[in-house]
């Protein structure tokens, strides 16, 4: 997650005036004239631009490579446009079928279902949820787009949600767009400003910031839509305060160099009586000969109050919880410049990961495999066999097994890749990591996954996409040969000296039992 999306993203579509799914009008034309006739609206420009681009002549000066800029700037934006509007077809179209199926099924079901239809019925029974609302046929096909695109699903969420708003709510601003008239992000901040308008109040914000955002930079137009919105909204600034609360959360992101980022929102007051705090102790008792920069300090202070306590308070409860893994195979070969696995994160130097194992309760024992980076066994010693087949599927997947799911794997339970009732068997092979989220996508939502003879796993969405995932534990995929079903064949030797790290060294054969009663004595 980037910094960018984890401090900007609070758009919310039920706070654009939108009507039902399956009701807007606009995704159903009426006649292939009207379909015709939209089509070419679409995609007109972008033709025109790419063939202006492809058959222009060499360039021989700046100005020409200027000009072609211009027009590139111009055809992305025709695409953002053509893509908002596929974007809203596309899911309407699926609200629209779904809502059909239920009514055409609704009086023969079940005597009239197919045994998968009676699967996914009766799992979408036990998950709780109506595979026919909104939120859920949003979710799923977030999840497809996401696949489609190779984009992850927040930034599909997050165009989905400004390809209704320019669909439904802006037609101006999205002529402007596809005509590339104006910018992508100036057609972003109009939607995110339109939020708790009613329809006449956003015509009216449309006809007065187009002509401004035709010439503005992004970041001007973004302050006058701003000023714009708080002028149009009805709502009380306190109001929104109120409502705002309710958002308040603690966010992670990944930053490079091992190293990553909390986002606390909270209530202004609270977020700075801590700021202020961190300041205080930091501007006390300073050491002459402490080299660290404010800015350190602050991060150390915050640091200290939340794992050991703030100073005086004898410390605090909670531990921090921190899961490593280290391949013994690396460790043993080259310690310097071997690379663990801080789980939820990634790669970390080795000599960090063998620091925090050194204060650990317990660690796990792992065994990868020296050319994938895949797990291939764990220590099975303190473990009956399937608390092993969890910690091996830990360590091999790494996060939930979904397209694009990140959660880790703490928060997943085991799946079986072939059902269980289908004659799955419960094997590493078999297995993999899923959110219970994605379980109920898989079981409900008619997501389905085969695992390959290569150790990936190939999905397929409701709507034909395919898309193969391998272990978040593999480091080298290039012996994944997909379309072949093979993977190279390589052996790996296990030593004494490696067996006696990981623990698996034979223990010592027991002495001969004594044959005479006077042995027993001596």
């Amino acid at each position: 997650m980037s910094i960018q999306h984890a401090f900007t993203n609070d758009d919310d579509e039920h706070r654009l005036p939108l009507n039902p799914p399956g009701t807007r009008k606009i995704s159903h034309l009426d006649g292939p004239l009207a379909c015709a006739i939209e089509h070419e609206n679409e995609f007109a420009q972008v033709l025109e631009l790419a063939s202006t681009l492809y058959h222009g002549p060499p360039r021989t000066d700046p100005a020409q490579g200027l000009t072609e800029l211009k027009a590139i700037a111009y055809l992305r934006r025709a695409l953002d446009a053509a893509e908002a509007v596929i974007l809203t077809d596309s899911i309407e179209l699926v609200a629209q079928s779904t809502a059909e199926y239920a009514a055409d099924t609704a009086s023969t079901a079940p005597q009239g279902e197919t045994e998968k239809q009676r699967d996914q019925r009766i799992s979408a029974h036990y998950y709780g949820v109506d595979p026919a609302s909104d939120q859920i046929i949003t979710s799923s096909f977030v999840a497809e787009a996401a696949v489609a695109l190779r984009e992850t699903v927040e930034k599909t969420r997050a165009k989905l949600f400004t390809a209704k708003g320019l669909r439904y709510l802006c037609p101006e601003t999205l002529n402007a767009l596809s005509r590339g008239l104006i910018t992508t992000k100036a057609a972003q901040e109009m939607v995110k400003q339109t939020q708790d308008l009613t329809p006449e109040d956003i015509r009216r914000m449309e006809h007065s910031l187009l002509p401004v955002a035709k010439t503005a930079s992004d970041a001007s137009f973004s302050q006058r839509a701003r000023r714009l919105h708080r002028k149009l909204d009805p709502v009380s600034a306190a109001d929104r305060h109120e409502s705002a609360k309710d958002g308040r959360c603690v966010t992670l992101w990944d930053e490079p160099d091992g190293m990553a980022a909390l986002k606390l929102y909270a209530p202004a007051q609270d977020v700075y009586s801590i700021y202020n705090t961190v300041k205080a102790f930091a501007q006390q008792d300073v050491d002459p000969d402490d080299t660290r920069t404010q800015a350190q300090r602050h991060a150390d202070i915050l640091r200290d109050a939340l794992l050991d306590g703030w100073p005086a308070t004898g410390g605090t409860p909670l531990k921090p919880r921190v899961v490593v893994t280290i391949p013994a195979v690396e460790a043993l070969v080259n310690p310097r410049r071997g690379l663990a696995e801080l789980e939820g994160y990634g790669p970390i130097p080795m000599g960090v990961a063998l620091t925090l194992a050194q204060e650990a309760p317990s660690m796990l024992r792992v065994l990868t495999d020296p050319w994938t980076g895949a797990a291939i066994d764990v220590g099975r010693k303190r473990y009956r066999p399937s608390v092993a087949l969890k910690d091996l599927l830990l360590v091999r997947d790494r996060c939930c097994r979904f397209p694009g799911c990140r959660r880790t794997a703490q928060s997943c339970e085991v799946d079986h890749i072939e059902g269980w009732a289908q004659g799955g068997h419960t094997s590493g092979a078999n297995s993999q990591l899923l959110c219970k989220r994605h379980q109920m996508f898989k079981h409900a939502l008619g997501w389905q996954s085969i695992s390959r003879p290569d150790g990936s796993v190939s999905w397929r969405t409701p709507h034909g996409l395919n898309y193969v995932s391998v272990p978040g534990g593999v480091e080298n995929v290039s012996g994944f040969e997909h379309i072949h079903d093979r993977t190279p064949v390589l052996e790996v030797g296990l030593t004494d000296q490696v067996r006696r790290v990981l623990g698996w060294a034979d223990p010592p054969d027991p002495p001969d039992p004594p044959d005479r009663p006077d042995q027993l004595a001596s």
